[in-house]
């Protein structure tokens, strides 16, 4: 996980993007580009309790 400077816990991160606050998001074949989108299950905080500030974009794609 990135963003160790503001470490969550493992048993407080989101289990949806696993603490990360974003996920990658690829709509298929109608011609749009994959792009990092804000975790809507946490809404980009990173924590399944959802308190926190919004985490930052990762700069990369995950690697698959």
């Amino acid at each position: 996980m990135t963003q160790s400077d503001r470490h969550i816990p493992e048993g407080d991160r989101c289990p949806s993007c696993s603490g990360a606050g974003w996920k990658w998001w690829s709509v298929g074949t109608d011609g749009q580009e994959a792009k990092w989108i804000i975790c809507r299950d946490c809404l980009g905080t990173g924590r399944g309790d959802q308190k926190g500030r919004k985490r930052e974009k990762p700069a990369e794609a995950p690697s698959a």
